[in-house]
């Protein structure tokens, strides 16, 4: 879903541009007045503040499709919507509407409980500092401190978001299109979900996977920290490109730094029946990958496990890569690194080159918030993840619909789907 926010003289005026840039299938999230500001101001006229959305596609009306919340008038297409005098006289006594707070319990039942969660375990330290504060009241401005959103549900997502380790500027950032939606707008509660679960499937989906159409062998690399279970997700894929695709698969590790990573392949080769080839210098990959190249249809090639402290060690990748110009390459990180780190790494290997990222270890994190600010902030998209040992079940494309569940508390129970390993 894309949403954007329009700012004019009037509604009326607003209305054409709208309908220009997103078509009149186009929604109508609110409608703001916005006073003048400045010395000036009292002498000017106010402005107005449209937020509108465009459905581009499917997905969350998939997640909602068993809901019983009544659309808004609000939710209207632009062609069939009235301007917003209109609106304004007739009020908001449409029979049989549900109320806001109705449609909230409906829709974020499971987001609530995340949320009351993430109180309970704030309460104690807010009690424990409340004993050293005086017991003067509050004003209404200190009461307020720390409430980011004017709309009860926008607040409530995003101290979801923080609560799933999201970063702050991240969740802001998710949220950027509806700041202006406030408890006055009159507005379809579940459009306004919609929004906000869209605006993460928009950041994660379109990542580069690798094509399974057999043409012109391909040639893909593998990178990454030590230890983040590189040898194990190359068995992973190949195995789904050989059994599931019918692909012929060639390998090539050039971790001779470990030899368990070498027999290791060399187990899943074998018992794959796939040719496989060890490089131990940059200098020896090209008559491998010829040969591999001449009989397969993918070429797999794992690296050692590159520490982004170690320069020599770098050094020796950026070598190995220039002597496969031609290749995709894949970065593989772990959910369970910390945030800090895996910002590290992702600047030390975005100095190498371009890639996409896998994420392992899904099963043994608490929550998935590592996974979206690294794609967010540092604008790379998830190809896959991996969620336990299991060969080959334990790997899947990335699917944004379960992230961005996970991430507003729509998953019952509060667990983020890989959370116990396994497909879900």
């Amino acid at each position: 879903m894309k949403v954007k926010r329009y700012e004019g003289k009037s509604e009326a005026a607003l209305m054409p541009i709208i309908i220009e840039e997103m078509g009149e299938g186009a929604t109508i999230i609110s409608v703001k007045q916005k006073p003048a500001s400045g010395l000036l101001g009292f002498f000017r006229q106010p402005s107005v503040i449209i937020t509108a959305a465009r459905e581009d596609d499917t997905e969350f009306m998939n997640l909602l499709k068993n809901s019983e919340i009544q659309a808004a008038q609000y939710s209207q297409p632009l062609k069939e919507r009235k301007p917003l005098s209109a609106d304004l006289a007739e009020g908001n006594a449409a029979a049989g509407a549900m109320s806001i707070e109705e449609s909230m319990t409906l829709v974020l039942k499971e987001a609530r409980k995340a949320a009351n969660q993430l109180e309970q375990n704030e309460s104690s330290k807010r009690a424990a500092k409340n004993q050293t504060e005086a017991s003067a009241p509050k004003t209404e401005a200190e009461a307020d401190t720390g409430k980011r959103y004017g709309h009860s549900i926008m607040q409530l997502f995003y101290d979801t978001m923080i609560g799933q380790d999201v970063m702050p500027e991240v969740a802001e950032h998710i949220l950027r299109d509806l700041e202006e939606v406030d408890e006055a707008s009159q507005i379809d509660v579940r459009l306004l979900v919609k929004a906000v679960y869209g605006s993460i499937v928009d950041i994660l989906k379109g990542p580069t996977l690798i094509d399974t159409n057999k043409g012109e062998a391909q040639t893909i690399i593998f990178m990454g920290p030590t230890g983040v279970g590189k040898t194990t997700t190359i068995a992973k894929l190949s195995s789904i490109l050989t059994l599931k695709h019918g692909l012929r698969i060639g390998l090539i590790t050039a971790d001779t730094y470990r030899i368990a990573a070498v027999e290791q392949l060399k187990t899943y080769a074998d018992i794959l029946n796939l040719d496989i080839r060890v490089v131990y210098r940059p200098e020896e990959m090209e008559e491998h990958l010829h040969a591999l190249r001449a009989k397969n249809d993918i070429v797999l090639i794992d690296t050692a496990g590159r520490s982004h402290k170690n320069a020599d060690s770098m050094d020796e990748l950026k070598a190995l890569l220039e002597a496969v110009p031609d290749s995709k390459r894949y970065l593989i990180l772990s959910v369970t690194t910390r945030y800090s780190d895996l910002c590290k790494i992702v600047n030390v290997f975005d100095s190498l080159t371009d890639y996409n990222l896998i994420f392992t270890k899904l099963d043994e994190a608490e929550t998935l918030g590592s996974l979206m600010n690294i794609c967010c902030k540092a604008e790379k998209k998830a190809a896959y993840v991996t969620f336990g040992q299991n060969v080959p079940d334990d790997l899947e494309s990335i699917k944004p619909d379960k992230i961005a569940k996970s991430l507003l508390g729509l998953i019952e129970g509060g667990i983020h789907p890989y959370a116990e390993g396994g497909k879900s």
